[in-house]
């Protein structure tokens, strides 16, 4: 198996990918539980370090943006923008 760009226009490609894409959504090709390490039978996947820090990156430019619309500087330095 090996993977190769979709617009490379190689044979079955298409069709390969109609199957990942079935295998991903369809529930019940999912591994049976008996069968999946410990860890995995009863959580989810852990979360990567990229995706911990962009999760966090959000959470704090929201609540910076909740603060400062709540500023007393905020209508001043709004109307300059």
């Amino acid at each position: 198996l090996r993977w190769s760009p979709g617009y490379s226009n190689i044979h079955g490609n298409e069709e390969v990918d109609k199957h990942m894409k079935r295998a991903v959504e369809d529930h019940y090709n999912n591994s049976l539980l008996e069968i999946l390490p410990e860890f995995l039978q009863y959580n989810t996947l852990p979360l990567s370090i990229s995706a911990l820090q962009q999760a966090h990156h959000q959470v704090t430019a929201e609540q910076w943006a909740c603060l400062w619309c709540k500023s007393p500087r905020y209508n001043h330095i709004n109307h300059i923008d």
